[in-house]
């Protein structure tokens, strides 16, 4: 997919933004981040991403970032012309599901798009074997912890079986 230099200096400007540099890894050393599996993706490599798609638009086309952190490839999906009720992610740190939930709104604020719904962002391990099947909003009452008390979440959790 080819990207028109106007929609790479968008994703560029707002992924560079004051209001969307994440500040999820304040406080956090490399070594901690490395440790912790997170790393930031930029603007240019989102671009570099988007263009290696195998399609001419991605408007109506499903997107899934399997570890999509504060949400920087989704956001920069949805400035290139993704619907954003296809866009969905998947993060095992619950901060920056949450973060990302937050700045994919605010970008659907600018761009005049539909909100994302909670269930297309949600927590969980990306290599459980029903983490990536489900995208519902059932999926939040069986599996999200922001959202059922831990009990539930540790009998649900136990019940998944690994990839492996």
């Amino acid at each position: 997919m080819k990207l028109s230099e106007e929609v790479k200096n968008k994703i560029i400007e707002i992924l560079d933004s004051q209001e969307f540099k994440s500040n999820l890894y304040e406080g956090l050393t490399e070594e901690k981040r490395k440790e912790l599996g997170q790393f930031y993706t930029p603007g240019k490599l989102c671009i570099q991403m988007i263009e290696k798609f195998d399609c001419d638009s991605l408007s109506n086309k499903n997107i899934l970032d399997p570890t999509c952190g504060s949400g920087n490839l989704l956001i920069a999906c949805l400035i290139a012309g993704a619907d954003s009720d296809k866009l969905f992610g998947n993060e095992y740190d619950s901060i920056a599901v949450d973060l990302c939930r937050k700045r994919l709104n605010r970008c659907c604020d600018i761009l005049n798009k539909p909100h994302i719904k909670d269930y297309q962002i949600h927590q969980g391990n990306a290599l459980g074997k029903w983490c990536l099947t489900d995208f519902s909003e059932e999926y939040l009452t069986k599996f999200d912890p922001q959202y059922i008390d831990d009990e539930n979440y540790i009998n649900n959790k136990q019940k998944q079986v690994s990839l492996f």
